[in-house]
């Protein structure tokens, strides 16, 4: 088991903090804060929602469920924000996150992947935990890979692969 644990941990690790962080930065990096912050309509969610967002998501779960931190979460504000927020603050607010997580990740044992999180409203095993975060994070980054590609054609090619860990 621990083995399958460790592999677990080390997949969790590559998507949250090796592989999907940097598709983020390179669409952060060719856009304007006027396209990050673009709507396609009023009830969609911009680039920049997605990225506090995401953060929110991953400092509650991965930071708070598993590390213990203090941090709290008004997830309704990661939505309701119209920005623009700048890109550095962005950018800024996602290194964080990813520094965050590198820390719990690290300091992770397969021992504790059937703990159950604590902090937060849902209590879950830590590997459930972890699933959800990749699972979650992976759903949002193609849409703001895919956004990226709608607002600046030919941009982005083979994202994917090139952040991919082998």
């Amino acid at each position: 088991m621990a083995d399958v644990g460790q592999d677990v941990i080390r997949i969790a690790h590559n998507r949250l903090v090796r592989e999907m962080p940097p598709q983020i930065h390179e669409c952060l990096g060719i856009l304007d804060d006027g396209q990050i912050w673009w709507r396609a309509n009023d009830t969609s969610n911009s680039i920049g929602n997605l990225v506090v967002h995401l953060c929110g998501s991953l400092r509650h779960f991965v930071g708070r469920g598993i590390g213990g931190s203090d941090y709290v979460r008004d997830r309704d504000a990661e939505f309701a924000e119209r920005g623009p927020l700048p890109k550095a603050a962005l950018t800024t607010l996602l290194e964080g996150t990813v520094a965050e997580t590198d820390r719990v990740l690290t300091s992770l044992t397969p021992e504790r992947l059937h703990d159950t999180t604590r902090n937060i409203e849902t209590a879950l095993p830590v590997v459930d935990c972890l699933m959800r975060m990749s699972h979650h994070w992976a759903y949002h980054v193609g849409q703001i890979v895919f956004t990226t590609k709608l607002l600046r054609q030919g941009s982005v090619n083979d994202l994917f692969r090139r952040t991919m860990v082998k």
